[in-house]
């Protein structure tokens, strides 16, 4: 699906050169200066970081939209599990004979219709 890339052999990727007398090295020179002339100035052929980020492939159309989904569902549940608060339902209403036995109780507390 993804094609697989590898590293060139070590035998062949010289990732350390020495500036001053060209020595070069497929590991860090120790300490940071050359062992053959003691310089510290050495330079690296690895690509750096920005390169490859530049070099890198774009993501598929499928891929945005699985990482998409994926975000919105982190986001929803972080939603309703942190920020969500519940809201209290309202009071169901009276109907038929309930209704009616809610307005009798009303006119017989109203005043005037005390015993």
């Amino acid at each position: 699906m993804f094609p697989v890339r590898h590293p060139p052999p070590a035998s062949t990727a010289m990732a350390y050169i020495c500036n001053d007398c060209g020595n070069k090295s497929s590991q860090k020179f120790p300490g940071g200066k050359c062992p053959a002339c003691d310089s510290f100035n050495i330079k690296s052929t690895q690509t750096s970081t920005r390169q490859a980020i530049n070099d890198k492939e774009p993501k598929t159309m499928f891929q945005l939209v699985i990482m998409f989904l994926l975000w919105g569902a982190l986001a929803y549940g972080f939603w309703d599990r942190y920020l969500r608060t519940d809201t209290p339902s309202p009071a169901p209403q009276a109907t038929g004979m309930s209704k009616m036995l809610e307005d009798k109780m009303h006119l017989n507390k109203a005043p005037g219709n005390e015993y």
